[in-house]
């Protein structure tokens, strides 16, 4: 993997024995966590290689990715061998997908707005909903792990929409601050995290309809959210601040409270594991020899210097 093949994506398997990581020139690689081996999705002739979603199907048996030219393909995650045709029904760049329950059927949201739920045996779309109107491109959105909820937003409003029913369950007025990132934790009361460009963020409830404010510490005007992902539990937020060559990733509590003692310099793509015991992200090239970016997994634990179960939630 050269400098230029950077990580671009990746997701834990269900059981979180696996990863899968989507680069910039070489398509996909799954890696086994405890042996450390890896493969190659076998990608075809036609296909780009360059990979900007991925996701697992709940029965970890197939893997779907979304591709540059606006196309979905599904793989067999033991075999490595493609299954079906590409499903090419957007017309815009793809911006995040995943599978539902059944592991049969997936859902996609492309930048004109446009959510489709399909088939992935046949390609076929039972379901389309546009999501945002023809006169805006998509701002922020974010998928829940398990595919059940979607975020969306223009520059006024962020939705939350039920999956597959593509419902509209929740509406939120976003103030006169640009949204930057947003998270979705799906447990027994959803949840949206909104970063904003000021450094604060909000933790919408999606139940109650309410929200609590909160600031991230120890941040500057000029520190801007890049990228950000919450621990399943909810308890951890895990922000990139672009720029931030030194130390570009930071953890962080609920109440926005970071944990100091965190030692990992890593980079995004990353993810908690389902579980939320293990932290997967790019590394910094400037810390490897060769500068090239590589998978970097670490526990939890090891990264706040305590257990996740430690850390107190202010939804506890």
């Amino acid at each position: 993997m050269s400098t230029a093949d950077a990580l671009t994506c990746l997701a834990f398997s269900p059981d979180g024995n696996k990863i899968a990581c989507g680069t910039a020139r070489s398509g996909v690689t799954i890696t086994d966590i405890s042996s450390k081996s890896k493969h190659q999705l076998e990608m075809l002739a036609e296909a780009h290689t360059h990979v900007t979603a991925v996701a697992w199907s709940p029965d970890g048996e197939k893997i779907i990715i979304a591709l540059p030219d606006h196309t979905i393909r599904c793989w067999n995650a033991t075999s490595t061998h493609p299954v079906g045709s590409p499903f090419a029904e957007h017309k815009d760049l793809i911006l995040t997908a995943g599978f539902l329950p059944d592991s049969s059927h997936a859902v996609s949201l492309s930048r004109d707005g446009e959510l489709l739920v399909w088939d992935t045996r046949r390609g076929v779309v039972i379901q389309q909903v546009t999501v945002s109107n023809t006169t805006q491109t998509m701002f922020v959105a974010a998928l829940s792990t398990d595919s059940s909820l979607l975020f969306t937003s223009d520059t006024k409003e962020g939705i939350v929409w039920e999956i597959p029913k593509c419902a509209r369950i929740a509406e939120i007025a976003l103030p006169n601050v640009p949204l930057l990132q947003a998270a979705i934790i799906s447990h027994s009361r959803p949840q949206v995290v909104l970063a904003f460009g000021d450094r604060s963020f909000w933790i919408w409830d999606t139940s109650t309809k309410k929200h609590d404010d909160a600031r991230f510490e120890g941040l500057s005007e000029d520190d801007i959210p890049f990228a950000m992902a919450a621990s399943p539990d909810g308890k951890l937020l895990a922000l990139e601040i672009d720029g931030d060559v030194n130390h570009p990733t930071h953890f962080y509590d609920m109440k926005g409270h970071e944990f100091t003692t965190s030692n990992m310099r890593c980079t995004h793509p990353f993810a908690f594991s389902p579980d939320g015991k293990l932290f997967a992200a790019s590394s910094v090239p400037s810390d490897s020899k060769d500068g090239i970016y590589k998978l970097v997994i670490r526990s939890v634990e090891e990264i706040i210097g305590r257990s996740p179960l430690d850390v107190r939630s202010r939804f506890m």
